[in-house]
Parts: structure tokens; sequence; C-alpha cells
């Protein structure tokens, strides 16, 4: 039986392995034909769902150190993607997309939706919804697991955050508590 088992968590690392070597290698893609990094498309993607996201908050979100995502929101700004609003301490700026961001973004969107040389995406896609909902469900345990409940429950508690988004957090925390 434990064999059986091994065979399983061998089986899964290896299939994880392989997904994120199909889902990065097409997300550099992506990024580089839309003149971008992979750490600056994150970021739009996050500043697109958390408006007024600071440096801090952006890097907490995507876990990267504040240095880079200082430098990629610098670049982002530089050509015109995102704004920067500074609060009342000229340390704590605000970034939002702007016209220009969105579009870019929305180009980016419908790239990986159409999954445009993305197996990954175009699998995910044709998984039925139930699929999907369990695949984001245990994908969530998992980083609930790696990060913690206190990274989530950060997340959560994020004030610029959409109702919508929220309720989904609540929604997984509840299922995946269980």
């Amino acid at each position: 039986m434990g064999n059986a088992r091994g065979s399983l968590d061998f089986a899964t690392v290896c299939c994880l392995r392989l997904l994120w070597d199909e889902i990065y290698d097409n997300w550099v893609e992506v990024a580089q034909d839309a003149g971008l990094t992979v750490t600056e498309e994150q970021i739009l993607f996050v500043v697109s769902f958390a408006p007024e996201s600071t440096v801090t908050e952006v890097a907490f979100i995507l876990q990267r150190d504040k240095g880079t995502v200082s430098k990629s929101l610098y670049s982002l700004e530089k050509n015109g993607l995102v704004a920067r609003r500074t609060y009342l301490d000229r340390r704590y700026s605000g970034f939002t997309l702007t016209e220009r961001g969105a579009a870019v973004l929305q180009e980016l969107k419908e790239v990986h939706i159409r999954g445009h040389g993305l197996a990954f995406a175009q699998g995910f896609l044709a998984l039925n919804e139930d699929e999907r909902t369990a695949f984001a469900r245990t994908a969530f345990k998992l980083v609930k697991y790696v990060y913690g409940d206190d990274y989530v429950s950060k997340v959560q508690q994020m004030g610029n955050l959409p109702a919508c988004a929220v309720k989904l957090i609540d929604d997984l925390r509840e299922q995946t508590s269980r």
C-alpha cells in the first residue's frame, strides 16, 4: 500500500513539474510578446484586481521582494501602463492601471484565454465547471498549506479587494477547512 501511495505522490510531483514548465515557458513568451517581463505582467493583474495597491501589498500578494516589485512598477509607470498616486506620506504610493495599461492587460487576458500556444490553458478551459472548481479548491488548499492561513487572511483583508474576491476567498476557506 505504501508503494502505491509513493507512486501516486511521484506521479503528482512529475505532473506538477511538467505543468509548471508549460505554464511558465508560455507565460514568458506571452509577456515578452507584449514587451513585458513575467513579473510586470503579474503586477498588472494584481493592480487591476486590487487598484491602489502599494508596493508592499503587491510584493506580499505575489510573494516577491519589494525591490523587484518597485523596479517593475517603475518600469510599468515609465511605459504608461500604471499610474502612481502618492498618499499623505510620500513614502507610500498606490498604483492603478492607466487606460493603456488596461488595454494591454485585456490583450494579455485574451491571449491567455485563447490559450495561444498554451496547452495548459486549453486543457484547463476544456474541464467542466465542477472540475475547474475542484482544481481551484485544491490549489487554494495547497496555497494555504504552503503560505499559511495568515497569508490568505492578509490578502482577504486588503481594503482595495473587490467584494466578490473577498466572498470567493471566504467560500474557498470554508470549503478547504473541512
